[in-house]
């Protein structure tokens, strides 16, 4: 005799900001018990030490979804198991508790398009009507599959990627294409470049990971290297130059591969040159390894998705002799 099917139903999703991957959220129905539970892993940071931020919220639910006492709809829930219809719910947001509307105003196939809170967003769904990628601004959420193992963000930034190999070239095993001069970047005269990189280095007296990362143009005082980044390409940009940032990992000492930001300038006479803005190191291929190239303020999909093979573990860290 078949077992009945559960009453639980859960999915679990990798948040990233602006490409990179800094969390996880889990989503939980309990249909019987009328509770559905959003659990949220993310990259928390507090001086040097960079570690895991877990906040959790369960709310009941009627059988309709709204929230028991109320006429609101958990966010989450409400996007997840879909896709919603055309029109307008009063939504709440599950860690803040903020509520609002919560409209879709277009159906393309198993695309959504709608505002949360005002918010444009644009959800996809599977043959199931299940949630599988979500984008709100900056912000993206891709569906991990049941079963599938994945190295928690928090880990990629605290832990590293190992690197195989003693010396020579950085790699990734199997390799990945990055576009050396992105049609978009300007040229630009070496020296200018690297004076800019000076200025923004010498801008964030706090070198940390800060508020300033979540900005599209890197503005604060404490930042890392994507605030370090995004300051260089939006100050370029008031110079009227264009430039790349790239996505990519970086290692010191013989030490592991971490997650880092820099940018790709184009040179007058053609080529290209690397800046590290947030330490003025020397970009080489034996301490930066490129992931990806983005243009600032847009969409950094191939980013993202290069991001989660690495979570997934399909891509290794290698050190190239120098015969290969």
């Amino acid at each position: 005799m078949p077992s009945a099917p559960s009453p639980v139903e859960s999915a679990r999703f990798v948040f990233a900001w602006r490409g990179i991957p800094v969390g996880t959220v889990s989503l939980s129905l309990d249909s019987q018990a009328g509770r559905f539970t959003y659990t949220s892993r993310h990259l928390h940071t507090r001086g040097e030490h960079v570690g895991e931020r877990v906040r959790e919220v369960s709310l009941e639910v009627q059988p309709g979804g709204t929230v028991v006492g109320r006429t609101s709809v958990p966010q989450a829930l409400w996007l997840w198991r879909g896709p919603p219809v055309l029109g307008c719910v009063t939504g709440r947001e599950e860690l803040s508790g903020r509520e609002g509307p919560h409209c879709v105003t277009a159906i393309r196939g198993a695309q959504v398009e709608g505002t949360l809170l005002g918010q444009p967003f644009t959800a996809r769904h599977d043959e199931h009507g299940r949630m599988v990628a979500l984008e709100v601004g900056q912000s993206r959420f891709t569906a991990v599959p049941p079963g599938q193992r994945l190295k928690p963000p928090p880990e990629l930034f605290a832990d590293g990627l190992p690197v195989e190999g003693e010396s020579g070239p950085l790699a990734f095993s199997p390799a990945w294409p990055v576009a050396p001069r992105p049609g978009w970047l300007t040229a630009w005269r070496a020296v200018e470049a690297r004076a800019l990189a000076a200025e923004v280095h010498a801008a964030f007296p706090e070198k940390g990971p800060g508020a300033a990362d979540f900005h599209e143009e890197g503005e604060g005082e404490a930042g890392g290297c994507l605030a370090h980044a995004s300051r260089f390409a939006a100050q370029a940009a008031a110079r009227g130059q264009r430039v790349a940032l790239v996505h990519g990992l970086l290692v010191v000492d013989g030490g592991p591969a971490r997650p880092h930001a820099w940018v790709r300038v184009g040179l007058v006479g053609g080529g290209t040159l690397d800046l590290d803005p947030t330490s003025l190191d020397p970009v080489t291929s034996e301490t930066h390894l490129p992931l990806a190239v983005a243009r600032p303020g847009a969409p950094s999909v191939e980013a993202g998705e290069r991001w989660l093979a690495l979570l997934r573990g399909e891509h290794r860290v290698v050190r190239l002799s120098r015969r290969e």
